[in-house]
C-alpha cells in the first residue's frame, strides 16, 4: 500500500464543524464502545479561537488506570491513529516519543468521529512565560527529534512546490481570516497588500527549495516530560513543510500565548522573544541556512498578521502591541529577506 497524503488541518475550518453541538452524544457512544469511564471534558481544539471545534479531550479511566479520550470530530485526510502508530514504529529516539495509544476507534462515517484513548500527560516542558532552562530542554528535544524521528517519512511527499503551497495556504487563510473576523479593530487596510508582498517574497525565495518531512506543530504546548522522556503531542500535524518551519513554529505561537499572562507588558514579551531567538539562532541548521531561516520567520509572521495575531482576545491590553509588532516584523523581514 502506498504512503498517505498529509493533513492540512488549518484548511478544514472552511468546511465547518458541528462537533460542539454533538459532544455529549459522541462522548457517550465512544465511551461505551471503548469501555472508557469519562470524568470531565478537559480541553477543546478550535481554529484560531472560533466557536467551532475540531476535537475535544476528556479525562477518565481505562482498564483501571487514568487515561485521556480524544474525540476527533472532523475527518482528517490521515487519521491520528495512523500517525501515532507510524511515529512509534519509525522512531529511533530514546528521549522523545508519541503518547501511548491504549485503544482506538477508526473514523465512523455515520457517527462522524474517530476516538483515541491515550496515556495522560502532566508536566509541560515550557511554561508561559518561560526561562532559559526550560528552553534548553525544549531545544535539546528538538535536536534529538531532528536526529532520530525524521529518518523514515511515512507520508507521501507533495507533488506541488513550496511556492505553490505558500500561495494556496495564504488564499485559504485569508478566507478563514475574513470568515472569522469580517471586521477586526486591529486589522489595517494596508495589511492585505503587505501580506501579498510577503507571499510574493516567499514564493521567490523558495524557488528550487525542497520540502522536508517534519512535525508541523512542534510547539511549547505540545511537549511534556514523563520520567526521563518527552512526549510529543499534536501528531495529526506530521507533514512535509519548508525547511526550518519546525524551528520557528514554537516561538511563533508562544509569543501570542503570552497574551493570556496576567499583567504582561511589551518589555516582558520582548525579553521572552529574545530568549527564543538566542536558542533558535544557536541551532547548527539555522546557522548554516540563514536565508531559509529568514524565509521561515517571514512565512510565520505573515501568517500571524493575516490571522494568528488577530485571534488574540481584543480586550487584552497587549493585543494591539502584539498585532502591531507582527506587522513591523513582516515589513522588516521583507526588506531583509536575502
Amino acid at each position: 500500500m502506498g504512503k498517505k497524503r498529509q493533513n492540512e488541518i488549518s484548511h478544514i475550518y472552511l468546511r465547518g464543524s458541528d462537533l460542539a453541538q454533538r459532544k455529549r452524544e459522541v462522548l457517550k457512544d465512544a465511551s461505551e464502545k471503548l469501555s472508557f469511564v469519562p470524568d470531565k471534558i478537559t480541553e477543546e481544539s478550535n481554529w484560531w479561537g472560533s466557536k467551532e471545534i475540531g476535537a475535544f479531550f476528556c479525562s477518565g479511566i481505562y482498564k483501571n488506570k487514568p487515561a485521556i479520550l480524544k474525540i476527533q470530530g472532523v475527518k482528517p485526510t490521515v487519521s491520528e491513529i495512523y500517525m501515532i502508530k507510524s511515529f512509534a514504529k519509525t522512531n529511533k529516539s530514546k528521549l522523545i516519543r508519541p503518547p501511548l495509544l491504549y485503544a482506538s476507534l477508526p473514523w465512523n462515517d455515520e457517527k462522524r468521529y474517530e476516538a483515541l484513548v491515550l496515556e495522560p500527560v502532566e508536566k509541560i516542558v515550557v511554561q508561559t512565560p518561560t526561562n532559559k532552562e526550560e528552553l534548553d530542554v525544549f531545544f535539546k528535544a528538538y535536536e534529538d527529534y531532528h536526529k532520530n524521528c525524521l529518518e523514515t517519512p511515512w507520508l507521501e511527499k507533495p507533488k506541488d512546490s513550496i511556492p505553490q503551497r505558500i500561495s494556496d495556504n495564504f488564499k485559504i487563510w485569508r478566507k478563514a481570516s475574513f470568515k472569522l473576523f469580517p471586521t477586526h479593530p486591529l486589522r489595517k487596510e494596508e495589511d492585505i497588500l503587505l501580506i501579498d508582498e510577503a507571499v510574493e517574497a516567499l514564493k521567490k525565495g523558495y524557488e528550487n527549495v525542497d520540502f522536508e518531512f517534519q512535525h508541523g506543530h512542534f510547539s511549547e504546548s505540545d511537549l511534556y516530560e514523563k520520567g526521563n522522556q518527552i512526549i510529543l503531542l499534536s501528531n495529526l500535524y506530521w507533514a512535509w513543510r519548508p525547511p526550518l518551519y519546525d524551528a520557528v513554529f514554537g516561538m511563533h505561537w508562544f509569543i501570542y500565548h503570552l497574551a493570556e499572562v496576567d499583567n504582561i507588558t511589551p518589555e516582558i514579551v520582548e525579553g521572552q522573544r529574545k530568549l527564543w531567538f538566542e536558542k533558535i539562532e544557536s541551532l547548527p541548521r539555522v546557522k548554516a541556512h540563514k536565508k531559509l531561516y529568514k524565509l521561515a520567520l517571514l512565512e510565520r509572521a505573515a501568517a500571524g498578521l493575516n490571522l494568528d495575531a488577530l485571534s488574540i482576545d481584543c480586550n487584552k491590553p497587549i493585543a494591539k502591541y502584539l498585532v502591531d509588532k507582527t506587522r513591523e516584523i513582516v515589513i522588516h523581514l521583507i526588506k531583509t529577506k536575502t
